[in-house]
């Protein structure tokens, strides 16, 4: 029995008095009791709009077509039903979780009260109930704790707690696993599967990376520009997709076997397709250039670092890093791989001098890092988010202008332009603000920035976890051919070992602030020495 049917289902939004612009194109998918259905796409695709208006979340939405939903064995039709019925449906029956439960979480009431303003029952026995359901064990400390004092996998957990606190048949879980790390984002995927089982709840899941599926969808719908492309179950679409677009979406995602070749990139594919759905991806085959065996251009040596917190009695010591030795070759690219609180995100900024270690030292061409005037040259960061590192006041040419400045550039305007079409973009985007461009371009300019000072070291903050898997192929090509021609060393930080077995000729593994495991990232991957390692294979790679 379909718990969820929609056909025909079309999403417009006005732009002014005589413009409409359709997001959602006449998209037609049904969802059975207790079955997964993921819709994938990549942003702009339309599947967070459609997910949103199919229970009329989006009060501007102009909406045509039928969505009819399972309500005390009747067939409701949600668009044309009254408000009031609706309101009871989306109290009751359909509940949503979303990418970032810190936003959708209130920081001043502890978890514990807010899972019971969303239940029923508001005793004790029935929150303890539904957090072991979610797998919280630590009921008292849940219960008592603010959002900020959890883990991001936690807060998630007490996100599903209260979708589950109203026992409903439809559970919209969009991008819910999006920003955790891979061991993380493989325990809720567990958690939502078992919960289907065992309550026949429902999930539409919504998410941009096509893989995350595997073993968790029953069916996958993928959408394209926004219409649905292919639906299908997953083995099929996994193993052997129909669509162009869907093939695509596989073959470009960063994986071991590709190191070595130019990841294939979609740039609009659905356009230039003949109508026969026979589809292969040109990938051009590129010589690696081996770094040297010594010119060792940055050493960490005997690194520690604790923080302090100072108490009436007593200073308390919080230990981050232990004994961390590494040594970057000039022409590496060096992966720092780890979940969250593992320690890679504090080696980075020891290496930028934003923290200072407490012990031991950063050598950068053979000199203490602490006698390096300015480092800036030497080493540049390229962040997650971009937007947050752009001004959106000021224009892209001014922001790399402004760096090219500080280094005493001669022509500077010039330079910019010419910095701008090294990483893929035109000369005319230098009078353009950061929110004309999309993420991955506004990616490409932080890159430009980074170059800009001629650094012989770019550390990569996790620059390509955030992005589309079609775009993050586009950003790793584009940073191997920089590689090449500015003869660039880069450290990579990131959670995803798919990306760092395809980037890097070498990863560091680390856990709790030590390192694990250092080596070739093909030993690492073929052939792994630690447990820890393995697991974090078994999450990641597919």
């Amino acid at each position: 029995m379909d718990i969820l049917n929609v056909h025909n289902f079309s999403v417009s939004f006005k732009i002014d008095k005589y413009t409409t612009f359709q997001a959602v194109k006449k998209i037609s998918f049904s969802i059975q009791a207790g079955e997964v259905l993921g819709l994938i796409g990549e942003s702009g695709s339309g599947k967070s709009v459609a997910s949103q208006s199919v229970t009329r979340l989006l009060n501007d939405a102009l909406v045509e077509g039928n969505v009819f939903f399972s309500h005390k064995e009747t067939q409701i039709n949600l668009t044309d039903c009254s408000r009031e019925l609706l309101q009871e449906i989306r109290q009751r029956e359909i509940a949503y979780i979303f990418q970032e439960p810190m936003t959708a979480l209130n920081p001043l009431i502890q978890c514990g009260k807010q899972i019971l303003e969303c239940a029923e029952d508001p005793s004790s026995e029935f929150l303890a109930e539904l957090l072991e359901k979610v797998e919280l064990f630590d009921i008292a400390r849940i219960n008592k704790s603010y959002p900020h004092e959890l883990s991001g996998g936690q807060r998630q957990r007490v996100m599903i707690a209260m979708a589950l606190a109203k026992k409903p048949k439809l559970l919209i879980a969009d991008e819910p696993t999006t920003a955790l790390d891979v061991a993380v984002q493989t325990e809720i995927l567990q958690l939502l599967r078992k919960l289907c089982k065992e309550t026949s709840l429902s999930i539409l899941f919504i998410t941009h990376d096509l893989i995350s599926l595997k073993g968790f969808a029953d069916r996958i719908a993928v959408m394209y520009n926004g219409e649905l492309v292919e639906v299908g179950e997953s083995n099929q679409i996994l193993n052997q997709p129909l669509h162009p677009y869907t093939k695509a979406l596989i073959q470009s995602r960063a994986t071991y076997d590709k190191k070595g070749t130019r990841l294939a990139e979609i740039d609009n594919l659905l356009e230039k397709v003949d109508g026969e759905l026979h589809f292969k991806e040109p990938v051009i085959e590129n010589v690696v250039d081996l770094s040297p065996e010594d010119n060792t251009i940055l050493e960490a040596k005997d690194v520690y670092k604790s923080h302090f917190k100072s108490s009436l009695f007593k200073k308390h010591e919080t230990k981050v890093l232990h004994a961390i030795n590494f040594e970057l070759k000039e022409g590496d690219s060096l992966g720092l791989i780890g979940e969250s609180g593992s320690g890679k995100s504090t080696i980075a900024k020891i290496v930028l001098k934003i923290w200072d270690q407490t012990n031991g030292d950063i050598l950068l061409n053979n000199n203490s890092l602490n006698s390096v005037k300015d480092l800036s040259k030497q080493i540049q960061l390229v962040f997650q988010d971009p937007f947050s590192s752009l001004n959106p006041k000021h224009k892209i040419g001014h922001a790399i202008v402004e760096v090219l400045r500080s280094v005493n550039t001669t022509k500077p305007k010039e330079r910019a332009i010419s910095l701008l079409e090294e990483v893929g973009l035109l000369a005319a985007d230098y009078e353009k603000y950061p929110h004309e461009f999309s993420g991955g371009q506004r990616q490409r300019i932080c890159i430009a920035k980074a170059l800009a000072k001629k650094p012989k070291i770019i550390v990569l903050d996790e620059a390509v976890s955030a992005l589309d898997v079609s775009v993050q192929a586009k950003i790793l090509n584009l940073l191997n051919d920089l590689k090449k021609q500015n003869g660039l060393t880069y450290l990579l930080i990131s959670h995803d070992m798919n990306v760092v077995s395809y980037f890097c000729n070498k990863a560091i593994v680390l856990k709790d602030g030590k390192i694990v495991e250092f080596g070739e990232t093909k030993q690492l991957i073929t052939k792994p020495s630690s447990n820890y390692t393995r697991s974090l294979l078994e999450h990641s790679i597919n």
